[in-house]
């Protein structure tokens, strides 16, 4: 597992530096099919940060593993408490996050946001390939 942390994001770097740190990590890990919706769920948490709390700090923490990448959105002055709220299903931020990203979840006082996508990593491709080449080897001396 890797992981990548943003400390003390504000509204003037928010974007720029995640959006940053996603391409890094789509380019890295040959996960660029997956940017169009991690970058748009992203997106769509900036607009959140934007619109209810424009004083915002934020820490983001990014974890990838061979099939999941993990970001967690962690506020430290504000909540995602209207965003999670899905009054009468109205919420039409709440419903897109949840299409793009696989499982969406809030802490339970709601400073945090995490979402999880499901991807197929260059580590996930490499153990793959391993697991294939043991296989082969196993069944050529049976």
């Amino acid at each position: 597992m890797i992981e990548i942390s943003l400390s003390e994001l504000n509204r003037s770097n928010f974007y720029e530096k995640t959006l940053q740190t996603i391409e890094q990590i789509c380019d890295d890990f040959s996960i660029e099919k997956d940017f169009g919706s991690i970058s748009m769920a992203n997106q769509m948490i900036c607009d959140y940060l934007d619109g209810m709390h424009s004083d915002f700090i934020a820490d983001v923490d990014f974890r990838i593993d061979s099939d999941e990448l993990t970001v967690q959105y962690s506020l430290q002055n504000g909540n995602f408490n209207a965003f999670a709220s899905n009054d009468d299903g109205q919420n039409t931020a709440l419903f897109v996050l949840q299409s793009l990203a696989d499982e969406i979840s809030f802490s339970t006082d709601f400073d945090t946001l995490i979402s999880t996508f499901h991807v197929k990593t260059k580590m996930s491709i490499q153990r793959q390939m391993q697991h294939q080449e043991v296989r082969k080897n196993i069944f050529k001396f049976s």
